[in-house]
């Protein structure tokens, strides 16, 4: 125990110490993040901070190789420990912070995201087994599917959740003293070292990262942050296979985990990339309610706290208890998510009727304004066709303009089963989802005003 206290108080001593030079460094140099329209916060303020507790996260084990007992035993006595963990950590943060200064594209972020999970896989730290009640089921190649999923997974979730002053800081050290606990009832001495590590750097970056935040963590930090929990929390898992046991670090990164889901299915209803940002996360919501910042990141730290408390409870009961723990925790997740609004938000898809739909009324409107304004002249001149047909629902051709083509054409369904064919220049291209949607409005127009002039 005295180990890890000092782990936490050299971490947080260190991370106290670098990071009024980063803030000074980071206005020097421009490194700042400028207020935009997804922003909330006032100024340009440093966005580097993250290096800082990366470095003092990993300053007490640098420190340990020095210092021979059994925690630096374990720890510096297995490379994969020493891979996954300290050149990971530093591979995360040196990629956020990149981005923190000149900016990464998303799918080379989850490119390298998704190298280092894979490499921690390789490494051991993974889900490997679940115990069920009627034995232990390897899970194959499943299980490398859910490592890399949850490693990602967790990476992001702190990287989406990190939108408010404090709050990824915050919500991040309840995670780690949950980690922690879970990690010395199992008997991993350095991963709860490492646990202890980063509670002391996140807090330590606190003082200067609470509203009104004078340095940002960025994605150094909040990619780091997401990585070092997501793999601790694997490592804690092969000495327990348990359904309760991969739950628990699961509850106590329940609100970002909770947010990342939620933002990932509004964007995935929306027909939106699951890249593209929006202010609709549980922070904003709430900020929408006319709250200020303090009581956002307050609220979401007691909801935390509940989170923290229930996977504590979970480490040290069994069966019953354990189920009754996890009805809770489903039951203020349900509140939670009805409360934001989110489940309205869900269901509103699946109530409307078709023709109140949006995408309906959408299309009415288009087919109005360009109904009336389109002619055959425009189609040959401004698309590769030459001609095109309406067909019924008997293959009956009902209307015929411009020259035919035997081969190529593509047929465009329109309703029930009258469709137009558009016959091309040259061979049909290969058509994308957006195009196929513009030509279909584009073959519904047609139809609508079937009495378009025959090409001169």
């Amino acid at each position: 125990m005295k180990t890890y206290l000092t782990s936490f108080i050299v971490s947080f001593l260190f991370v106290v110490s670098v990071t009024p030079f980063l803030i000074d460094f980071g206005k020097k140099h421009g490194f700042v993040d400028q207020v935009n329209r997804r922003k909330i916060h006032r100024g340009a303020i440093p966005r580097i901070g993250g290096i800082g507790i990366a470095l003092g996260t990993l300053f007490p084990l640098f420190l340990l190789y020095f210092y021979n007992n059994s925690v630096s035993h374990v720890l510096f006595g297995s490379n994969s420990n020493i891979f996954v963990i300290i050149v990971g950590g530093l591979l995360i943060s040196m990629l956020g912070l990149l981005d923190d200064i000149k900016g990464v594209g998303a799918k080379w972020k989850l490119a390298f995201q998704l190298a280092l999970a894979i490499a921690a896989w390789l490494n051991g730290f993974a889900i490997t087994a679940v115990s069920m009640p009627w034995g232990v089921v390897q899970l194959g190649w499943f299980g490398f599917f859910f490592t890399i999923l949850w490693i990602v997974g967790i990476i992001n979730a702190f990287n989406l959740i990190d939108g408010m002053d404090g709050l990824s800081s915050g919500i991040s050290f309840f995670a780690c003293i949950t980690i922690m606990t879970l990690s010395i009832a199992n008997d991993y001495m350095f991963v709860a070292l490492v646990s202890a590590a980063l509670a002391g750097a996140v807090v330590g970056f606190l003082i200067f990262n609470f509203n009104p935040a004078k340095i940002f963590m960025g994605d150094a930090g909040s990619m780091f942050i997401g990585y070092i929990l997501a793999v601790l929390s694997l490592k804690n898992q092969s000495k327990g296979h348990t359904i309760v046991s991969l739950l628990i670090p699961v509850i106590a990164m329940g609100l970002p985990i909770l947010d990342t889901t939620l933002a990932f299915v509004r964007r995935f209803l929306r027909n939106q990339s699951i890249f593209v940002a929006d202010r609709q996360h549980i922070h904003h919501i709430l900020l929408s309610k006319g709250w200020n910042q303090r009581k956002v990141v307050l609220v979401l730290y007691g909801i935390s706290v509940v989170f923290t408390a229930l996977s504590m409870l979970l480490i040290f009961n069994k069966d019953l208890q354990a189920f009754l723990i996890i009805t809770v925790f489903s039951i203020v997740v349900f509140v939670l998510i009805t409360k934001l609004g989110y489940m309205e938000m869900f269901y509103s898809r699946f109530r409307t009727k078709k023709k109140n739909r949006l995408e309906v009324q959408l299309e009415d409107l288009i087919l109005e304004k360009v109904s009336e304004k389109i002619n055959a002249d425009d189609l040959f001149d401004l698309l590769p066709i030459k001609g095109y047909q309406i067909i019924d629902e008997k293959g009956q051709v009902t209307l015929n303009k411009g020259e035919k083509e035997e081969i190529n054409f593509i047929d465009i369904s329109t309703e029930a089963e009258t469709c137009v064919r558009f016959f091309w220049n040259n061979s049909v291209p290969t058509i994308n989802t957006k195009e196929a949607t513009m030509l279909s409005i584009l073959a519904k127009s047609i139809l609508k005003n079937s009495e378009i002039p025959e090409k001169k």
